[in-house]
């Protein structure tokens, strides 16, 4: 269990009780009570970063504070909890996700490193909790379940087992066990998965759920299985079934998947939701500098028809709730004075941002001091694609000598990130396959970048690229080198461009890269800031989007290789259909 971070509770209890002053008293503002959703004016008195007591208006305090802010009137509410975030998505390293997402009012997150876990294994794990001591923000580790998400259908960089699991789920700064994508797994009893579960369940720690469409008996096995939260419904009925199922959920909003309006239709008719929290899960770096974070979903709550106060508790004492963190969430004695003053009520950004009663942000600034260096330093190159030697790797090859070719071919279903198959007919040039006369088409590619070898190539209908190429090692969960290409010496040119960078994303034509973003961290994060960074993904949409018919997001990639979803996939180690978790032959 995560331990309270209140260390002296009876110099706690004597502040109350007026024998001794305080750090500091808020006076002035309009409380934002979430445990009773009143809204009333308050004065707060604060010691060792800590609530001592509220006083209503006209209650004096014994002993004036060390210090006093003046709110001015603006509403005190507490700090916003996002339940469930990927920091490698938002492309920046935890220092600088927490001078991002700080300005905008989120105190605390609660974060599932399987990115960087599955890339770097363990290692990646440590520093991400590393990393993350550097910033004001709390920033709580749940432990990779899945690495590889689905060991049969991928590889990644590393794999944990029940040991691996329970090794890091000791670790200071841990809290739970991480979305357990493996839903086939769990309900068909996996050995793996049900001692993963276990090493969870015996030390009382969270067991984080994702299962999408998943529904009936299935659901109910797997909610008896262990995991108890879900963020991954991607309509109203999904919500509906999974909350009258027992399941905490989450209400998603991503740079990849957004079925928000949808959503929130699911808690029609409902009196309680105190089982419902917010989380971003995948955002980056661009959206929060410009949209925001769990704020843009708590103004979006609200501009929806959702009482603010109600939408105030979805992103604070209900997901501090859904942890077990009993400290956290709610401005009331012996809670962790973590509080925003905002001008109303409305989730836009507020004027100041306070972490343990200390002023972290003011007026969209980062304010808190760094610990240690800027940089994060030095980590090791993880693009090891040696076994990739020219673009005739990046052919299609057909066996025999036929003139054409059935081959399935992936496209969008019109359901967010799932894909369906088609077949059709193709040329074959040489031996291999040809989309010559379809332009609408384009090959794909995975290539393991872990050192194990292998690829595959498919083609899909889905990014509308006109010629060259592009490319990431930003993919789902395994991350490995996946590109989009009308030719072979394009994408051979995204890899050794990639290979330099050390990962990232680029665009190619005939044959040369003219743009790349650099990510160095794992293939997955920069240690620029937001703004800087920003900046960079700018760019490198706009030379992606240069070469596309259809409008193009940097992370449409991103899902492509992801075994765990329902639809078609590529992995590196063939084309899969997600619902069935099996291997499917692209031709015929």
């Amino acid at each position: 269990m995560r331990k309270c971070e209140i260390r002296d509770r009876r110099r706690l209890m004597d502040a109350a009780m007026g024998h001794i002053a305080c750090d500091l008293t808020v006076k002035n503002v309009q409380l934002v009570n979430v445990l009773t959703g009143e809204i009333y004016k308050a004065e707060v008195d604060i010691l060792d970063g800590a609530v001592v007591r509220v006083r209503e208006e006209g209650v004096l305090s014994p002993l004036p504070a060390r210090e006093t802010l003046d709110g001015e009137g603006k509403y005190l509410l507490p700090g916003y909890i996002d339940a469930h975030i990927h920091v490698e998505s938002t492309m920046m390293i935890p220092l600088q996700a927490a001078r991002a997402v700080v300005p905008w009012g989120t105190t605390t997150i609660c974060t599932d490193p399987h990115e960087i876990a599955n890339v770097m294994g363990e290692e990646g794990v440590r520093f991400m909790l590393h990393d993350s001591a550097r910033a004001a923000l709390r920033q709580y580790v749940l432990v990779p379940s899945c690495v590889p998400a689905v060991p049969a259908l991928e590889r990644a960089g590393a794999a944990f087992g029940a040991q691996e699991v329970g090794r890091m789920l000791d670790l200071p700064g841990v809290v739970g066990v991480a979305e357990i994508m493996d839903y086939p797994g769990v309900v068909q009893h996996s050995a793996r998965m049900e001692e993963i579960i276990e090493e969870g369940r015996k030390r009382k720690l969270l067991l984080q759920g994702h299962a999408p469409m998943v529904s009936g008996g299935a659901l109910a096995a797997y909610r008896i299985g262990g995991p108890v939260t879900d963020h991954e419904s991607n309509s109203a009925q999904e919500v509906r079934e999974k909350l009258r199922c027992g399941m905490h959920v989450n209400l998603r909003a991503s740079s990849i998947v957004d079925h928000l309006d949808d959503l929130v239709c699911g808690l029609d008719g409902m009196t309680n939701l105190e089982m419902v929290s917010i989380c971003t899960d995948d955002v980056h770096a661009s959206d929060l500098l410009l949209k925001g974070h769990v704020n843009y979903i708590v103004a979006r709550l609200i501009a929806g028809g959702m009482e603010p106060v109600q939408a105030i508790r979805l992103a604070t004492i209900n997901a501090a709730r859904e942890y077990g963190f009993d400290d956290l969430g709610a401005i009331a004695p012996g809670y962790l004075a973590d509080f925003q003053l905002c001008e109303k009520l409305d989730g836009g950004q507020p004027q100041s941002v306070y972490i343990g009663g200390k002023l972290v942000a003011k007026n969209g600034a980062y304010v808190a001091e760094i610990i240690g260096d800027e940089s994060c330093g030095a980590l090791p190159n993880t693009m090891h694609v040696g076994h990739i030697t020219g673009p005739e790797s990046f052919l299609l090859p057909v066996p025999g000598d036929q003139k054409t070719a059935q081959v399935l071919v992936l496209g969008r279903t019109g359901h967010g990130i799932y894909r369906s198959g088609e077949w059709m007919e193709l040329p074959v040039k040489d031996g291999f396959l040809s989309l010559e006369n379809h332009p609408e088409l384009q090959f794909i590619c995975v290539v393991n970048r872990h050192g194990a070898g292998g690829h595959v190539v498919g083609v899909t209908r889905d990014f509308g690229l006109r010629e060259g190429a592009l490319a990431s090692t930003v993919s789902h969960d395994s991350h490995n080198f996946t590109v989009v290409y009308r030719d072979a010496a394009s994408a051979y040119a995204c890899l050794k461009a990639l290979e330099a960078a050390g990962g990232g994303m680029c665009a190619a034509r005939d044959g040369a890269c003219f743009e790349v973003l650099p990510l160095p961290v794992a293939g997955l994060m920069s240690d620029k800031p937001c703004k800087e960074l920003s900046q960079d993904i700018h760019r490198a949409e706009s030379a992606m989007q240069s070469l596309c018919d259809k409008s193009f997001s940097i992370l449409n990639l991103a899902v492509y290789a992801l075994p765990v979803i329902p639809g078609m996939l590529i992995t590196d180690l063939g084309l899969v259909d997600g619902s069935r978790q099996t291997f499917v032959d692209g031709i015929r």
